[in-house]
């Protein structure tokens, strides 16, 4: 009998584990080469094949896998692309705080940070030229975004991080 309870006990707290590791954090980076971006849009007729619409609309588009950065007090995730078509680099930074902002609903707050440069940088939160985005960080918050534009070799593009905050997990 006490085998069974713990068991069932031990099946418990895995599910309830399992329950409370359902939310994450989801972030990814994407560019936008802004003439190909404005081309696909002006021409852009909506035909009813959701596929084909997406892809016409994506035109000049790149966006790089999602990541979910580690959600811990004065935690620091950084993430490195290469940009493409040059020989710069992309760094992307997610960092969750209780010391920079606080507000009426808690003092927990999220920064994201993007840069493009010709080396790799530390994090994106303290390079030259960046963008960052700070947003109180608490039951209600959705979703943070930080964006730039930039010229490369004479073409005009808008780097992003994007993060979807407490995003049910589809799969494990």
């Amino acid at each position: 009998m006490k085998r069974i309870i713990i068991t069932n006990l031990i099946i418990l707290l895995g599910l309830s584990t399992a329950g409370a590791q359902t939310q994450s954090d989801v972030c990814h980076v994407y560019v936008v080469d802004v003439a190909k971006a404005r081309k696909a849009a002006e021409s852009f007729r909506e035909t009813g094949n959701r596929e084909a619409d997406a892809k016409a609309l994506s035109a000049g588009e790149t966006l790089f896998p999602e990541f979910r950065p580690l959600i811990a007090e004065e935690e620091l995730t950084t993430k490195i692309y290469n940009f493409p078509g040059s020989s710069l680099i992309i760094t992307a930074s997610v960092y969750y705080t209780d010391e920079s902002m606080a507000s009426a609903r808690g003092s927990d707050s999220m920064l994201v940070a993007i840069v493009a440069s010709p080396q790799a940088q530390k994090d994106a939160l303290s390079a030259e030229n960046n963008a960052v985005s700070e947003i109180t960080y608490n039951d209600s918050s959705d979703t943070v975004r930080a964006k730039k534009y930039l010229k490369v070799n004479g073409r005009l593009y808008l780097i992003g991080i994007e993060c979807r905050c407490k995003e049910r997990l589809k799969s494990r």
